[in-house]
């Protein structure tokens, strides 16, 4: 790889970092501790303080999860790479108040402000992962966080995936860098928390096999020659930018000392003032030298016929202030009563589009609103609790869309102690469409829509033990938008509805360990919507001891399977999923085997993926004209370093 002497001295100066450094700060005062504990919480400092934390993966089980695409409970359309464009299979209905600069087909890609994790440690911690297949592709992640002064903490994520791809025009080289700090000040009083972002994705474009045919009577068995539709075709994708969140708690502490949470109570208090400011650029952009290719002249007539450079350029600034009950209490998820009350701004410039006839600019525009939110949570004697949010834009763009959402759980005993919770929420908002679905100029699509407001109510519930949940879902939406067979924005004038039962699970059997889910979903109109009856997914492992405390074996095995539908195509001079009625994929089973080895707290794996192909019974496809690829050997390692 290009970078690899950067990113070799980039890995050894954070081991030497992490080996030599001391931990100066217990976090959350607590007097003891598991010291190689490691978890992170998303966003502002808030949720820190409220609980809302999560632990950071360090099983055997997943340890040869490489990639963002290899959830347990999540079956993605894929293409014939990873890191490429990709879509839940799942229904799942986006909330996107405002100007849109989310990019749903690489979603799981993008990481930014709202997804940036913040490491909770009580030592230096770093973490290497690293993945090696065939044809030079490689996977490669490091993340370094340490205390360096009392109460301010740092962290470095770097994140680089490489491969060339089996099919013609297939490489994708993506990469991800993050910094971020937290900061208390002694007392508590202050407290500011705050990251830098940059992702960048550059993919090669083929737009699937030309025949089909060719894949599936296995015609051809060396995939590099089998013909493809884009022959020229690249999309790259940047977006960037920084995050600033801090609080002023009213009244001050009254004792300075950060070892003792208990002197912070009060029998009065105003709570805290908070800041929360975002700064994100997104560039797009879709490049194809040879635009008469006859992929394209089922779309609209061709503008250039030299070359295709569709770009889009857009930057948000966020500013949100608010004001909550927190004040100095922290707690594990078991707040008994918080409010807050906050207003937000948000201003988006849209640098237009290229004019393929005058050679310039146009259509720059800017998008601004003005929003008010509110948010509450009750704990009641220990057994029942109840959340719930709104926000409503007030002026401006978009002006009158709003959400609502509650959610009321019930522990069957107390929440320390329980046989179980049973968990009922309600959504309902309303949203207008886009800018992208509104408004579209480039080389191939051109359109200009009026599509009314969508109005959406979603009504969930499920049943939840430590080892299994079983819920349901109801989606209900009045003006759906979606890309219809011709790759352009359409809208359902009537009511579409979306049903779905589903379980997921993870459980211990002496030395047996299995996780999974498994679904069903059904929709009353499969004209525009198209979703797989049944999916699911499952991985077993055995563990074997080798010496006692110190290294084991776990061999697993890990199988997903959906039936038969109708899959949504894949537009790569759009990076939109759109309707197909030609093309149904499913009702095959993908296997993995994978043997992992832990020393210590290394976790070495070899994974042997996509064991049906040897079959020779070539259905795995889980897009239409794109093959999965073909089964391969890879070899990768996972190891944790402290201090």
């Amino acid at each position: 790889m290009k970078n690899l002497k950067f990113i070799l001295s980039f890995i050894l100066i954070l081991c030497q970092l992490s080996l030599t450094s001391k931990s100066l700060f217990i976090e959350n005062n607590t007097s003891f501790v598991d010291s190689t504990h490691v978890r992170y919480f998303y966003g502002s400092l808030e949720n820190l303080d409220l609980g809302h934390i999560y632990t950071h993966d360090t099983t055997t089980l997943l340890s040869s999860y490489y990639e963002p695409l290899e959830n347990q409970f999540v079956i993605y359309q894929t293409l014939t790479n990873s890191g490429l464009a990709h879509k839940n299979i799942s229904f799942f209905y986006p909330i996107n108040l405002g100007f849109n600069h989310n990019l749903t087909s690489y979603a799981s890609f993008l990481k930014v402000a709202d997804n940036i994790k913040y490491p909770i440690v009580y030592q230096p911690f770093s973490e290497i992962k690293y993945m090696s297949g065939d044809k030079k592709e490689q996977h490669l992640e490091v993340l370094f966080t340490r205390e360096f002064l009392p109460r301010f903490f740092v962290s470095l994520n770097f994140d680089v995936d490489f491969s060339p791809g089996i099919y013609k025009r297939s490489r994708m080289h993506n990469s991800f860098f993050n910094g971020n700090l937290r900061y208390v000040s002694k007392g508590g009083r202050y407290g500011i928390n705050g990251a830098y972002f940059h992702n960048k994705i550059d993919v090669q474009e083929n737009g699937g096999i030309v025949y089909d045919s060719i894949f599936l009577n296995n015609l051809e068995t060396d995939k590099s020659v089998i013909d493809v539709n884009l022959i020229a075709a690249t999309n790259l994708i940047k977006v960037s930018g920084f995050a600033i969140n801090q609080y002023f708690n009213i009244l001050s502490a009254k004792n300075d000392s950060p070892l003792d949470t208990s002197i912070f109570k009060r029998k009065v208090n105003v709570g805290r003032i908070n800041h929360h400011f975002v700064y994100q650029r997104n560039s797009y952009v879709y490049e194809d030298n040879k635009p008469l290719s006859s992929f394209y002249k089922q779309y609209d007539s061709v503008l250039d016929s030299l070359k295709t450079s569709d770009s889009v350029y857009f930057h948000t600034i966020k500013n949100v202030l608010y004001w909550n009950s927190l004040g100095y209490n922290k707690y594990n998820d078991d707040i008994p009563f918080y409010l807050t009350l906050g207003i937000e701004h948000n201003l988006t410039n849209h640098a237009g589009y290229w004019d393929y006839r005058t050679h310039q600019r146009f259509n720059e525009q800017k998008f601004s609103n003005l929003r008010a939110n509110a948010g509450i949570i009750i704990n009641l004697f220990g057994t029942t609790k109840i959340t719930g949010k709104a926000e409503i834009i007030t002026s401006g763009y978009h002006s009158g869309d709003f959400f609502i959402e509650g959610q009321w759980k019930q522990y069957f005993g107390n929440s320390k102690k329980n046989l179980g919770a049973l968990k009922f929420g309600v959504n309902l908002n309303r949203q207008s469409p886009d800018w992208f679905e509104e408004y579209y100029y480039s080389n191939n699509f051109r359109w200009n829509n009026s599509f009314a407001p969508s109005t959406s109510l979603l009504i969930n519930g499920s049943y939840e033990l430590p080892f299994l949940t079983i819920g349901f879902k109801q989606t209900t939406i009045d003006n759906y938008i979606y890309f219809g067979l011709d790759a352009k924005p359409k809208q359902y004038s009537d009511v579409l509805s979306v049903s779905s039962l589903y379980s997921t699970f993870k459980l211990s059997l002496n030395k047996f360990e299995m996780i999974g889910f498994a679904s069903l979903q059904t929709t009353n109109n499969e004209d525009v919507l198209h979703i797989p009856s049944f999916q699911a997914k499952l991985k077993v492992a055995y563990n074997i001891t080798l010496v006692k405390n110190n290294s084991m074996m776990q061999p697993s095995i890990a199988v997903k399977y959906f039936t038969k539908y109708y899959a949504d195509a894949y537009m790569p001079a759009l990076r939109t999923f759109y309707l197909q009625n030609e093309v149904q994929i499913g009702n095959f089973p993908y296997i993995d085997l994978c043997v992992t080895f832990k020393i210590k707290r290394a976790n070495i794996y070899v994974l042997y993926t996509n064991m049906y192909s040897l079959t020779k019974d070539n259905r795995y496809l889980t897009t239409p004209h794109y093959p999965m690829r073909d089964s391969r050997l890879c070899f990768g390692i996972n190891w944790r370093l402290y201090k």
